[in-house]
């Protein structure tokens, strides 16, 4: 072998040496000791910050700090500690639970055919008959009685639009950003939103909601899935 070629084989071996000892480092890091030492604190409310400010950081290097944030609730001396931290990786869990699972935007409908100004042919559209509270649609300012002329650049003609513009929808992943048209008052509206996950019980919500307690069935989802999460993490997965 030439001397050359020993050479460049030796800068690929210890290039890639660096390269699995930054990511090694990237992937082992160490909780922020400010925070870590005040959820030590005798003063509650300083205890209540540092937890605070834990997770800001924790939701900035997510994966290393699940681990880092799991060692402490097994290894740290201080059970306050280890609660703190728990209810911090609990959090996080939760985060990675909001994203999985279908896109929701929170309506019931019905299908109608419309004009649209600037379009010469009727258009299938989705007419808004209920938003349901709290819901993407409802922050987003959609409306009972708005109709719905497009998704992104999608437009129906002969069919029902509310059989595609669901499967669409549920197509798509929580947090994803979508533009719908939106045909009020005769003016064509430009209205970007950002989905949600899909409740457990949508298909239900509209035949008795006013006694589903909601917010209560996804507390239950989202603990069941960090218990889950916690069982994996002590199996090795």
């Amino acid at each position: 072998m030439h001397e050359s070629d020993k050479r460049a084989g030796f800068v690929r071996v210890l290039v890639l040496g660096l390269l699995w000892a930054t990511a090694a480092m990237s992937w082992s890091i160490e909780l922020p000791a400010g925070p870590l030492l005040r959820l030590k604190s005798e003063e509650f409310s300083k205890r209540e910050v540092a937890q605070a400010e834990l997770l800001v950081w924790a939701r900035g290097h997510v994966e290393p700090a699940m681990d880092a944030l799991y060692r402490h609730t097994r290894v740290a001396d201080d059970p306050e500690v280890r609660d703190r931290c728990l209810a911090v990786l609990r959090e996080l869990v939760h985060d990675e639970y909001l994203k999985q699972g279908e896109g929701y935007l929170g309506i019931r409908m019905l299908d109608e055919f419309a004009k649209v100004p600037g379009d010469l042919e009727l258009r299938s559209v989705i007419r808004v008959i209920q938003v349901v509270p709290d819901s993407a649609a409802q922050h987003a300012g959609l409306q009972m009685n708005d109709l719905i002329a497009a998704l992104g650049d999608q437009v129906w003609r002969k069919d029902p639009a509310s059989r595609m513009f669901t499967e669409k929808i549920r197509q798509l992943k929580p947090n994803t950003r979508i533009q719908l048209k939106v045909l009020r008052d005769g003016k064509l509206l430009e209205m970007g939103l950002t989905l949600a996950r899909r409740p457990l019980i949508a298909d239900s919500l509209f035949l008795d909601a006013r006694q589903v307690d909601l917010e209560a069935v996804e507390r239950v989802a989202k603990e069941a899935y960090f218990r889950r999460w916690l069982e994996g993490r002590k199996l090795g997965r």
